[in-house]
C-alpha cells in the first residue's frame, strides 16, 4: 500500500438484525504501519477471512458505544486471534479503547474466555496473557495518535439513555475519514466533520403506518438520524464523498430505498454512495471505492 494512502475497509455495515449481507458494524483502518479496528460487530473475523486478512493482524480496537452490534465480535477476535497459525497469530494481548465501562468488557472477557484459554495453555499452544484485553477508557478528543495516524472521538447523541456514544474523525497525511457511528442529528458531529474526504453516516427510517401500528419501532427510530436529517448533515459539511451505512429500514413494511434517497436529496445535492460489507475505500490523491466482488480480486 502506498505510504500516504489512508485505507478504510468496511467489514460490517449492518444493524442488530442478523443478515448474511450486512454484518455488525466494524471498520478496519490502515495507514502506514498502523492498523486499528473501529468497532467489532458480529462476524468481523469472518469478513477479515474473506479478505485474506489474518485475525491476528489487528491488535487495537476502538469501540464507539456498547450496543451489541458494535462489539459482539470482539470475543471471537480475542480468542481466535491467539491461535498460533498463519490465519491468526496475534501473539500479544488485545488493546481495546472504549467509553466509560470498558473495564467491564475486559473483566467479562477474561471470565468468558477461561475454558478455551485453559485448554490452549495446558497444550502449550498459547500464552494466557495473549487472551487478555488491555482496557483504556477514553473521552472526547484524541484517542489514538501513533505513526501519523490520528483518531479523534466525537461525542454524538445516540439517545438519552446512552450517555457515552462516539463517532470518529480519522486523519492521516492530510486525508480525513469521518464515521458517525450511531447518532441522532448532532451539531457536535457536524462541527467536527468539516473537511472530510469521506463521511460515512448512519440512517434510519420507517413508514408512518409502521410507526402508528408498531410503537416499539419508534424507540429505535428515536435513536438515529432520519434521511432528511442526514441530508442536512451532508449539506452542512460538504464531504468529497458522502456514504450511508447502518441502514435501519424497519419492518414489517420497510421504507423503499427510493423514498429514503428522495428524502435525503431534498436536503443534499451531492453524490451519495450506499456502503456495503467488504467495500474498500482508499483516500490518497483521489478517492477510490473497490467493491468486494470486483472481477479484479
Amino acid at each position: 500500500m502506498t505510504t500516504d494512502v489512508l485505507k478504510v475497509t468496511l467489514l460490517g455495515t449492518g444493524i442488530p438484525n442478523p443478515s448474511i449481507h450486512a454484518f455488525g458494524t466494524s471498520t478496519l483502518i490502515e495507514a502506514g504501519d498502523q492498523r486499528v479496528l473501529l468497532d467489532c460487530g458480529r462476524g468481523a473475523v469472518i469478513r477479515m477471512s474473506q479478505l485474506g486478512i489474518p485475525v491476528g493482524y489487528v491488535d487495537t480496537v476502538i469501540l464507539s458505544h456498547y450496543h451489541s452490534d458494535h462489539y459482539s465480535g470482539l470475543f471471537d477476535l480475542l480468542m481466535s486471534g491467539t491461535i498460533p497459525q498463519g490465519w491468526a497469530g496475534r501473539g500479544k494481548p488485545l488493546t481495546v479503547y472504549g467509553p466509560a465501562g470498558i473495564e467491564h468488557i475486559a473483566e467479562g472477557a477474561w471470565i468468558v474466555t477461561k475454558p478455551d484459554r485453559d485448554i490452549r495453555v495446558n497444550d502449550n499452544e498459547i500464552d494466557a496473557e495473549h487472551m487478555r484485553i488491555i482496557p483504556h477508557q477514553y473521552e472526547e478528543g484524541i484517542v489514538f495518535d501513533i505513526g501519523g495516524l490520528k483518531i479523534i472521538a466525537i461525542l454524538v447523541d445516540h439517545g438519552d439513555n446512552i450517555p457515552s456514544a462516539y463517532g470518529f474523525r480519522v486523519e492521516y497525511k492530510g486525508h480525513v475519514f469521518v464515521h458517525s457511528h450511531d447518532t441522532r442529528y448532532n451539531e457536535n458531529l457536524i462541527s467536527q466533520a468539516h473537511g472530510a474526504d469521506v463521511f460515512v453516516h448512519e440512517v434510519a427510517a420507517a413508514r408512518a403506518s409502521t410507526l402508528a401500528s408498531h410503537p416499539k419501532v419508534k424507540v429505535a427510530i428515536d435513536h438515529h438520524a432520519s434521511p432528511s436529517e442526514v441530508g442536512r448533515v451532508f449539506a452542512q459539511t460538504r464531504p468529497r464523498l458522502a456514504m450511508l451505512t447502518h441502514l435501519a429500514l424497519l419492518p414489517p413494511d420497510p421504507l423503499p430505498m427510493d423514498d429514503l434517497l428522495d428524502q435525503l436529496a431534498a436536503e443534499y445535492d451531492g453524490t451519495v454512495l450506499i456502503a456495503e460489507d467488504l467495500m474498500t475505500i482508499r483516500i490518497g490523491r483521489n478517492i477510490s471505492i473497490e467493491p468486494y466482488r470486483h472481477p479484479a480480486r
